[in-house]
């Protein structure tokens, strides 16, 4: 049986793979948990999942999951988080956009709301704020792209 993680996770790798126009690496940091991927050997990615069909879609956040986030920062010099909404889209955010709504004080417990009105973008909102700007459900694989190509040298 496939899990409906396993279909979300698959979902946005293999959308990611679409976009591109080359193949990448992709690991899984299973000793972090459930989630967390190293792309290109470089680019950490740390997916949550939502199954509610329809918004608004909450994530939660345990202390361990920002610990990681926050080393995976400290190692890479980033972390996106993907917040997958169902089958509506992903919310991805960059650490800088994810502290923006969970800053680096840890509880044992936090969560982050998705919301999208019918023809909009995400707005997210945590405990400790709400993003200033909003999301598009697919701007996360421009984000990795980006950060894919950064690593990419031409001769």
């Amino acid at each position: 049986m496939i899990t409906d993680t396993a279909r979300s996770h698959g979902s946005l790798l293999i959308l990611l793979l679409d976009q591109l126009d080359k193949p990448i690496s992709i690991e899984r940091l299973e000793y972090l948990g459930t989630g967390y991927y190293l792309i290109e050997q470089r680019i950490p990615v740390y997916l949550k999942m939502s199954s509610k069909r329809k918004g608004p879609w909450t994530f939660n956040f345990i202390r361990s999951h920002q610990e990681n986030q926050e080393a995976l920062y400290q190692k890479y010099g980033e972390c996106f988080t993907c917040l997958i909404c169902g089958r509506d889209g992903i919310a991805g955010l960059s650490m800088s956009e994810l502290r923006q709504v969970l800053d680096g004080d840890f509880e044992e417990q936090e969560c982050i709301s998705v919301r999208r009105k019918l023809k909009a973008m995400y707005s997210i909102k945590g405990r400790d704020g709400e993003l200033n700007n909003r999301v598009g459900r697919r701007s996360i694989f421009d984000k990795l792209q980006d950060a894919i190509s950064q690593g990419t040298t031409t001769a």
